[in-house]
């Protein structure tokens, strides 16, 4: 702004005021543009030259920092990248694994298992036979007494309930 002013001033010096109405009859006139705010002046900025550092008699160019990367920007086109997620890639080697421990382990651990029958039974001798044999007589007749014990009390709680048709004729003595 200051400097349109400067050049205004200098064409005014310049050309006389006579001379200015003969070249205003020789054109047409302009009408003058309305004058613009000024605008605040921007204060000078000292210009920074940069620090020239000198080593062993030779300069030195400073290092310039380096420019922080600009974060990438993912552009998804709709296809699905991983089409299976990692969580059911272990999953799977997981159910192949326990396939082969079972189809593997499954014949050996039977193996196994046989021998160890044969091998003991014949490692016992006869009086262990016996006693065991004695043993397994006795668990049996303790369970059919249970189960005697056991319908004994079910008779008892549909008497005292009084579900039975007459409570006073036992089942077994019909008349």
């Amino acid at each position: 702004m200051l400097v349109r002013v400067m050049l205004q001033q200098q064409a005014q010096t310049a050309n006389p005021p006579n001379q200015a109405t003969t070249r205003s009859a020789d054109r047409a006139e302009r009408p003058e543009r309305p004058e613009r705010p000024e605008r605040p002046e921007r204060p000078e900025r000292p210009e920074v030259a940069p620090k020239i550092i000198v080593r062993d008699g030779a300069p030195v160019i400073p290092e310039i920092p380096a420019i922080p990367p600009i974060p990438a920007i993912e552009v998804h086109t709709g296809a699905p990248q991983d089409m299976i997620p990692p969580q059911v890639v272990d999953i799977s080697y997981a159910f192949f694994a326990m396939l082969a421990v079972i189809l593997i382990g499954w014949p050996l651990s039977r193996a196994f298992g046989r021998r160890l029958e044969r091998n003991a039974s014949s490692a016992l001798s006869p009086a262990v036979s016996e006693q065991l044999m004695r043993i397994e007589q006795a668990v049996d007749a303790m369970a059919i007494e249970v189960e005697r014990i056991s319908e004994a009390q079910r008779y008892l709680t549909k008497v005292q309930t009084g579900q039975l048709d007459e409570p006073s004729a036992l089942p077994g003595e019909r008349r």
